[in-house]
C-alpha cells in the first residue's frame, strides 16, 4: 500500500521583517513619524513578503493570522471585545492606538500586565476579563488575514488562532472554567466566519492541553470542542500542542479534530514514548514538530531523520504534516551580514528560513531516501 503524502506546515512566522523593516515602522508610529495608514501599509508590506517567502520555501500549509501589530494574544482580547474601559479614549483614535496603549499604557490608563510566553523571551499582553465582562466578535481578523492571503498564495492558507482553553488560562479576572464557558461562543462566531471565507483546515494552538489538566476541566473542554466542531462542520481543526507533551494522550485524541501538532523537538523523546504508547487515531494528521522554534541552532537532521522513519515505521497510514515545534515568530527571519557571531561558524546557525528549508530536506529524506539528500 502507497504511504501517504507528507506536507510541510508552519506555525508562525517572524513579523519584523528581513531587514527589520516591520520593527521600524513600529518605532517611527511610536515616535510620532508616521500614521496609523501608513503603519498598516508598511506592516502590510511585512506580511505579504512574508507569506510568499514561505511559499517560496515550500510549505503547503502557511499560516495566517500569526502576524500582529504588537501581540497575538492581544489582537484576541481586542477582537473579542475584552478591551477594559479605561482604554475608552484610545480607541477612538484607531486600532494602533488602541493596541500601544493597552500594551504600553496611555495617560490615566495603567498598561496591561505582560507575562513570559511559555518560557521564551516573547511577552505577551494579559487579557482582562472583569466580572461583567460579555465577551463577543467585534471583527474576525482571521477571516480578513485569510482573504488578503488567498489573494497572493496559490493554496489556501491555513487561520491560526490561540485554542480556547489556553485564552482561558491566560486570562486574568476569572476563573479559567467560566472564561472558557463565556468565550466559547464567540470562537464558535469566529469559525463559522472562517468556514464562510472558504477555509478548509484551521489552526488552534494550545498549549495549556501540552500540560497536565486537572480532570474537573477535561468534561468542559470536550463540550467546548464538540460546540465548535458543529458550529463549522466543514472545517479541519489542527490542534498545535506546543511547548510540551500532553498529559492524558488518550482523552486528548478523542476530541473532535482532525488532527494533532506535537512536539518532537526539545522533549526528550516524551513525544515518541507518548504516541507509541497510546497509538495515534486513525484518519487524523500527525503534526511532527521536528525542528525546533525557540532555538537559533540547526537541526541534528540525522537524529531528526531517524526518528520521522521511527514514526512512519510505527504508523505506516497516518498522514504526517512535518512543522516547527512552535511558531517561528521567535527566530530571526534571515541572518543579516552584521549579526554573525564572532568565532562561531555560519553554518552553525538556523533562522527562520532556514528552519523551513530544513523540514523540505526532511521531506525529501523521508520520501526520496536518505541518499537523496
Amino acid at each position: 500500500m502507497e504511504k501517504p503524502e507528507i506536507v510541510i506546515a508552519n506555525l508562525g512566522y517572524p513579523r519584523i521583517g528581513e531587514q527589520l523593516e516591520g520593527k521600524k515602522a513600529l518605532e517611527a508610529y511610536r515616535a510620532g513619524a508616521i500614521g496609523e495608514r501608513e503603519l498598516e501599509e508598511r506592516l502590510g508590506a511585512v506580511r505579504i513578503a512574508g507569506l510568499l517567502k514561505q511559499q517560496e520555501a515550500g510549505v503547503d500549509r502557511i499560516p495566517v493570522g500569526d502576524f500582529a501589530l504588537y501581540d497575538h494574544v492581544l489582537d484576541h482580547s481586542i477582537a473579542f471585545g475584552l478591551v477594559p474601559e479605561r482604554f475608552a479614549e484610545a480607541a477612538a483614535r484607531g486600532p494602533a492606538a488602541l493596541a500601544f496603549a493597552m500594551a504600553e499604557g496611555a495617560p490615566g490608563a495603567a498598561a496591561c500586565r505582560k507575562k513570559s510566553w511559555y518560557g521564551t523571551p516573547y511577552q505577551y499582553i494579559v487579557p482582562e476579563l472583569a466580572a461583567s465582562a460579555a465577551p463577543r466578535l467585534v471583527r474576525n481578523p482571521w477571516a480578513e488575514a485569510f482573504r488578503e492571503a488567498r489573494a497572493h498564495l496559490k493554496k489556501p492558507p491555513v487561520p491560526a488562532m490561540i485554542g480556547p482553553y489556553t485564552f482561558a488560562k491566560l486570562a486574568e479576572g476569572l476563573p479559567p472554567e467560566e472564561t472558557l464557558e463565556r468565550i466559547a461562543p464567540v470562537y464558535a462566531e469566529a469559525l463559522r466566519g472562517l468556514g464562510q471565507a472558504g477555509a478548509d483546515w484551521v489552526q488552534l494552538e494550545e498549549p495549556e492541553l501540552a500540560r497536565a489538566v486537572p480532570q474537573r476541566h477535561w468534561p468542559l473542554i470536550e463540550r467546548v470542542y464538540q460546540a465548535l466542531r458543529e458550529a463549522a462542520p466543514q472545517l479541519r481543526l489542527m490542534l498545535q500542542l506546543t511547548f510540551g507533551v500532553p498529559d492524558d494522550c488518550a482523552r486528548l485524541f478523542k476530541l473532535p479534530a482532525a488532527g494533532f501538532g506535537l512536539d518532537f523537538a526539545a522533549d526528550g523523546g516524551r513525544a515518541l514514548a507518548a504516541v507509541a504508547k497510546h497509538g495515534f487515531p486513525p484518519g487524523r494528521v500527525l503534526g511532527a514538530g521536528i525542528v525546533d522554534g525557540r532555538s537559533i541552532w540547526r537541526s541534528d537532521l540525522t537524529a531528526a531523520c531517524a526518528l520521522l522513519e521511527d514514526l512512519r515505521r510505527l504508523f505506516p497510514q497516518v498522514r504526517l504534516a512535518l512543522q516547527p515545534s512552535c511558531s517561528l515568530l521567535h527566530a530571526p527571519v534571515a541572518p543579516r551580514r552584521a549579526q554573525a557571531p564572532r568565532g562561531l561558524p555560519r553554518h552553525a546557525l538556523a533562522f527562520a528560513d532556514e528552519k523551513l528549508g530544513e523540514l523540505r530536506v526532511l521531506r525529501t529524506a523521508l520520501t526520496e531516501g536518505r541518499d537523496a539528500v
